[in-house]
């Protein structure tokens, strides 16, 4: 299994993550409400039906809040590699990406930006 960690402090440990998952949700479904009507119980492929004869814009805040999410994320899992390694390579593509997150957080800001000011 894993060097130097007992088999049972393994079990104990899945089992305790299996068991606060599974409380969690069932947490989750007994505290839900529970109010179905026709337009939650129809099938549909494309979203609700338009409520208006004019579609209603996009709001930009959504789409700028989903990539920075995927800036952070991926910044997370990149910075998170980089820093068990002890080797000059290693750091000098951590700092090329950490330059590049940097350029890719001001570009976001800009178009952020000048979508507000429309």
């Amino acid at each position: 299994m894993l060097k130097g960690v007992p088999i049972e402090t393994f079990i104990i440990y899945a089992l305790g993550i299996t068991i606060t998952v599974l409380s969690l949700y069932a947490f989750g479904v007994l505290l839900a409400p529970y109010s179905p009507d026709a337009i939650k119980n129809s099938h549909f492929e494309c979203g609700l039906p338009a409520s208006g004869s004019t579609p209603k814009k996009a709001n930009f805040g959504f789409f700028m809040f989903a990539i920075m999410f995927i800036i952070a994320d991926m910044t997370g899992l990149f910075f998170s590699l980089f820093v068990y390694a002890h080797d000059s390579r290693s750091q000098t593509i951590a700092a090329v990406f950490a330059l590049i997150i940097a350029l890719a957080l001001i570009i976001a800001m800009k178009e952020y930006n000048h979508a507000q000011n429309i």
